[in-house]
């Protein structure tokens, strides 16, 4: 689906937490906004260059603007600096329209887990479960009471006693998603957003109920040595591009993307990281190696698509719609 950009004002930028920005965007003529649905996100392209995904927090009902929160990365490559340093109101700010990887399916009640500004999506999930009176519950883990982004919002929320924070420099253990998972039903879904080691964790501790954890990551591996492979079993391979008949090597430090874009190939991306499916691509013919956070397992299974932004081949040679 391509994607369509929309050219908004920023409306208000408030501090919300320490090293948290929200920010809040409307057209520039007061129209209405296109939809989105609980889990969106949008991508901001940046007058730096680069491209961020940041979700959508405020209500999904809402049709006037779109809100987002921005953390401050410490590791920061120009991204999160950049909006907390650079943007001021009545700027504009080029974004794409809502995209959702992360949606909520049919169940009976929900658990949202989140780690830090990994509460952003699950905010507007919550939104929707008031408004369609949907049994839910919260743990938000976060370093400090002082990061804890929209602490007081939630609390006010907090009357049915669903809501759980949890401040690590006041327990001497992490938050325990062993225990959330074991008081989990068959009825219950459980959505989990924050830093990878949280996620890693959840992961870990929800197999036996995989099928109703659903996972938003801010990251994913990017070569086969990140993500656990040594260098000696890291091979070179071919792509084929079955439409224009080129053949293309993949180098071993390479992503297909990287190769393609060596022989001027240009196809649509955005993350580079495996976190959307912007550059997602049909598989004819070979074996993916998917290295991305997005697809499902079943669809990591069927080899029948692939996020060639990170992922490789385990085949020879690897046959692509292109």
């Amino acid at each position: 689906m391509e994607i369509q950009k929309l050219k908004l004002i920023i409306y208000d930028i408030r501090c919300e937490a320490k090293d948290t920005l929200v920010v809040e965007l409307r057209d520039t003529m007061n129209n209405v906004l296109p939809a989105f649905t609980a889990g969106s996100h949008l991508e901001v392209y940046l007058k730096n260059g680069l491209i961020r995904h940041y979700s959508l927090l405020n209500d999904p009902a809402e049709d006037d603007r779109y809100v987002i929160a921005i953390s401050l990365d410490a590791n920061s490559k120009g991204g999160s600096q950049y909006i907390h340093q650079k943007l001021r109101v009545g700027d504009l700010l080029t974004v794409s329209t809502p995209r959702n990887n992360f949606p909520l399916v049919e169940a009976n009640q929900y658990c949202f887990v989140a780690g830090g500004i990994g509460i952003t999506p699950l905010l507007t999930m919550i939104h929707w479960c008031i408004a369609h009176q949907k049994k839910w519950r919260l743990y938000y883990s976060v370093r400090n009471r002082q990061r804890a982004a929209f602490y007081e919002s939630l609390k006010a929320l907090q009357q049915t006693q669903n809501i759980h924070f949890h401040f690590n420099d006041e327990h001497e253990h992490l938050l325990d998603l062993d225990a959330i998972v074991r008081t989990s039903t068959q009825q219950e879904h459980i959505y989990c957003c924050g830093p990878n080691q949280l996620m890693h964790t959840m992961k870990e501790v929800s197999t036996t109920i995989a099928e109703r954890v659903h996972f938003e990551w801010f990251s994913a591996p990017g070569t086969l040595a990140q993500s656990g492979t040594s260098q000696d079993e890291i091979s070179d391979f071919t792509v084929k591009l079955v439409k224009s008949g080129q053949e293309i090597p993949v180098r071993s430090e390479q992503s297909i993307l990287e190769a393609i874009e060596e022989h001027g190939v240009e196809v649509p991306f955005s993350c580079r990281a495996g976190i959307c499916r912007a550059c997602e691509c049909k598989v004819l013919n070979g074996e993916p190696e998917h290295l991305d956070m997005i697809l499902s397992d079943s669809e990591k299974e069927s080899n029948q698509s692939i996020l060639i932004c990170v992922s490789r081949a385990r085949s020879k040679v690897l046959e692509l719609d292109i």
